[in-house]
């Protein structure tokens, strides 16, 4: 699936926790930890010592030790900037690295409620390349029991794959999936249709093309579903009711690839998701 994973390190709870997750995902080559820090100067040089910089390389060195994957090389990458947004360095790495997968948690140090994201896993879902994995720490206030001893959960066990028809189709970017997952669910909203008998025609138009999807993968435990009404709100409460693993979506669905935009479907479920959230960037890859 993806080989090269970059997880941008605040040393917050959910990075601890996003770490955790990393062996519930195969195939993984290489792991970078990400960490990005500002400058105590306003241009940087060489001949300055920041010792944040070196104290966050040392705290990373022992997060790299608790990583249990023998088969992928793991590196640690310490940036120091002198100005611009901390997602911009992230997102700089991630292209120099040729990153295929960004896996993070929905907040940070800094939260916006109003978003339920931290502003930086919010910039990387609107501006990054690369696909984005947001797995939401269980929310808890045992400070006996921090986040971080939390087990991750198995995400490939109830995948629910949202698709919307548009090319390219979503179900060929990810053709592993049906490989590593214990069961596939192909969801689809229908959103359009000015009466009953015109929603009832385009439910009929979306049975036929999942069917379709089904009939080529018959190897594998797929099933489809079809729901009426909002598409945030239906992936959402689908997701719940039916206690799904990963939630994968494109960027983007009907209004097009628009660079430096995410879909309004995407991003409301991205701002509510409570299950874990794949958002697929490359799309022309």
């Amino acid at each position: 699936m993806f080989t090269k994973v970059l997880i941008p390190f605040d040393f917050s709870d959910d990075s601890y926790y996003i770490v955790k997750c990393l062996e519930k995902i195969p195939r993984i080559r290489e792991i970078l930890l990400v960490h990005v820090t500002r400058s105590l100067y306003l241009v940087n040089s060489e001949d300055r010592e920041n010792p944040e910089t070196d104290y966050a390389r040392l705290r990373l060195e022992k997060v790299k030790e608790t990583i249990e994957m023998p088969r992928s090389k793991i590196k640690i990458i310490v940036e120091e900037i002198a100005g611009g947004e901390i997602s911009e360095a992230i997102l700089r790495i991630a292209d120099r690295e040729c990153v295929s997968l960004i896996m993070m948690g929905r907040r940070g140090r800094g939260v916006i409620e109003t978003l339920l994201l931290g502003s930086t896993a919010w910039d990387i879902i609107r501006y990054g390349k690369q696909d984005l994995l947001l797995v939401h720490p269980p929310e808890t206030k045992d400070t006996h029991n921090p986040i971080q001893r939390y087990p991750c959960p198995d995400l490939l066990s109830r995948v629910m794959i949202c698709t919307d028809f548009t090319e390219p189709p979503i179900e060929n970017l990810l053709p592993d999936i049906y490989e590593v997952s214990s069961s596939v669910i192909l969801f689809h909203a229908v959103t359009t249709g000015d009466s009953d008998e015109e929603v009832q025609k385009e439910v009929e138009s979306a049975k036929g093309a999942l069917h379709t999807i089904e009939q080529h993968r018959k190897d594998s435990d797929i099933t489809s579903v079809i729901r009426t009404g909002d598409a945030a709100d239906e992936i959402l409460t689908f997701s719940m009711q039916e206690d799904i693993s990963l939630i994968a979506m494109k960027s983007t669905g009907k209004q097009g690839i628009v660079q430096s935009f995410i879909g309004g479907t995407t991003a409301a479920v991205a701002r509510n998701a409570k299950k874990p959230l794949l958002i697929l960037k490359r799309q022309n890859s």
